[in-house]
């Protein structure tokens, strides 16, 4: 059975939302996992306690799937749900629902433990998950990937220097920065008219402060369809594939 459920509510305010009055889709990311951080701490396994074993948590992959964006002054409530894990893999689930109890937003996040002393990938502790009563499982869950960017399908690319305020306490780029650096590339039309009906983002290499990213595109506007890749030099950080919508 799938582990317990954490739900908070929220108002989006104006500075959370974009032009068109609709929810930023990194902004949805952070509350999401700021919903995911409370109900950690709740079950005694705090990011201050993780920090003192000397690990955190990173995120390895979302998919998102939007019906719709929630607006400016709009109350909606965000669910999640600890479903699963193996040795080295931590899968969760969030639902976003408005007023009427319809949801709107959900998204599958796969998780990993990292030993911050040695930026690597740890082995899952029992005594960090158990709390959150998920199940475990011998598998890895074969998610779908984005298509592999080739340099000459980049028809646009922009460069971004990492600033200090860039950085999380993970002592790395926090995640909402890489979609600003990817959806900026795009026509600025086509984003007031348009917003995210899937978003799949895989995270691969670490960026750290100073350094320079490239954010390459392929942008598909008949198709409805666009693909990102972050680069430092010649080191994929990020890669995401994203259809699109016509704002309703």
């Amino acid at each position: 059975m799938p582990g317990k459920k954490y739900t908070e509510e929220h108002k989006v305010v104006y500075f959370e939302t974009n032009v068109t009055g609709r929810l930023n889709i990194g902004n949805l990311v952070d509350l999401c996992m700021l919903v995911s951080t409370d109900q950690s701490s709740n079950l005694g396994i705090s990011t201050e306690k993780l920090d003192s074993m000397g690990y955190g948590w990173i995120v390895s992959q979302n998919i998102i799937d939007v019906k719709r964006l929630p607006v400016d002054h709009e109350k909606i409530k965000i669910t999640t749900q600890a479903e699963s894990y193996n040795r080295y893999f931590c899968y969760r689930d969030f639902m976003m629902e408005d007023e009427q109890g319809e949801e709107i937003v959900k998204m599958h996040t796969v998780f990993c433990l990292m030993d911050k002393e040695k930026r690597k990938i740890a082995r899952i502790k029992d005594e960090i998950v158990g709390p959150y009563e998920g199940d475990y499982t011998t598998k890895v869950e074969r998610l779908a990937v984005p298509p592999v960017l080739k340099p000459e399908e980049a028809e646009i690319t922009k460069k971004y220097r990492v600033r200090f305020m860039d950085i999380d306490s993970n002592q790395h780029v926090n995640n909402i920065h890489y979609f600003d650096w990817m959806l900026d590339t795009l026509p600025e039309e086509f984003l007031r008219t348009h917003e995210v009906k899937q978003f799949n983002i895989v995270y691969k290499n670490e960026v750290r402060s100073g350094e320079v990213v490239d954010s390459l595109t392929h942008f598909d506007e008949e198709r409805l369809e666009s693909i990102h890749e972050i680069r430092v030099g010649d080191k994929v950080s990020c890669t995401a594939k994203v259809e699109w919508q016509e704002l309703k």
